[in-house]
């Protein structure tokens, strides 16, 4: 099984943009991810094709689990 964490925004366009990281430690609080996601909004450090990231959706961890049935 793998775990990712998603931190959701919106841009200036008004769309979602979502930030995955593989494998977030299993320590995570809310105050945490809310502090890392302000910071990527203060610190503009990423770009998306509808302008700034500017308002924080929400975060979530997801969790896949694949089982292969046919490996050739």
């Amino acid at each position: 099984m793998s775990k990712r964490l998603e931190l959701r925004f919106s841009n200036e366009d008004g769309r979602n943009v979502t930030v995955a990281l593989d494998n977030p430690v299993e320590s995570l609080d809310d105050e945490t991810v809310e502090a890392a996601m302000d910071t990527v909004i203060s610190t503009n450090i990423f770009h998306s094709s509808g302008g700034n990231l500017v308002e924080k959706r929400d975060a979530r961890i997801v969790e896949r689990t694949v089982d292969t049935v046919y490996e050739g």
